[in-house]
This record gives C-alpha cells, structure tokens and sequence, in this order.
C-alpha cells in the first residue's frame, strides 16, 4: 500500500498512515511512547527474568485502509540490530534468505 497508494484488499485510494506507531506509557496516563521496532534486554536475550538496560532499535510505520481496515505494518531502522541479535541463540531472532545461503544483508 506504501507504494501502490491503494489497498491491496478492496483498492480503495483513500489510506491512512501513521508514522511513527505511538503505544501508551505504561507509567503514566498522559504520555505515550514509541514502538520500537525490536526490544530486547542488553544481553540480547529475549527471555524472561533478566533485569537491567532495556535495547531499542528502529519503530513501525503503518498504513491503514480507511475503508475495509486492512493495516500494513512496516518496521524501519532495525537491520543493523537484528543482525547483531541473530548471533545470540537466546534472542529468538533468526535470518532467512530463500535466494541465498549467507548470513544478514548489510543493513541499510
């Protein structure tokens, strides 16, 4: 929908786009804060029980039918993260590339 500028669901023009994607703060009932496009604690790791600093990288954009609904999501700005994170087995990040049998693309 980001580049077609119709929905790909009914090919109504008429979308929204919400960019970045905010989320209530759990703390407060006035603020609100960014979706990051991936979280982890600073081991990498995305188990559950580990305290301490908190990684962010990157946020979501979507794009909204404002007809029938249909929501695109798009996260930006995490290449450099996710592959960083890919070599920490803890993580739950995993690459795939079905034309090619290397690691990560450089991000970009």
């Amino acid at each position: 929908m980001r580049t077609s500028r119709r929905c790909v669901k009914c090919q109504c023009p008429r979308l929204w786009h919400v960019d970045p994607v905010m989320i209530p703060d759990t703390d407060s009932s006035n603020l609100v804060e960014l979706l990051p496009g991936v979280a982890r604690f600073a081991s990498g790791s995305a188990a559950g029980g580990e305290f301490g600093k908190r990684i962010e990288a990157g946020r979501f954009e979507v794009w909204i039918c404002a007809a029938c609904g249909y929501t695109e999501w798009y996260a930006l700005e995490v290449n450099e993260m996710l592959a960083w994170l890919t070599r920490n087995p803890r993580s739950g990040v995993h690459y795939s590339d079905a034309d090619a049998a290397t690691g990560p693309a450089a991000a970009g």
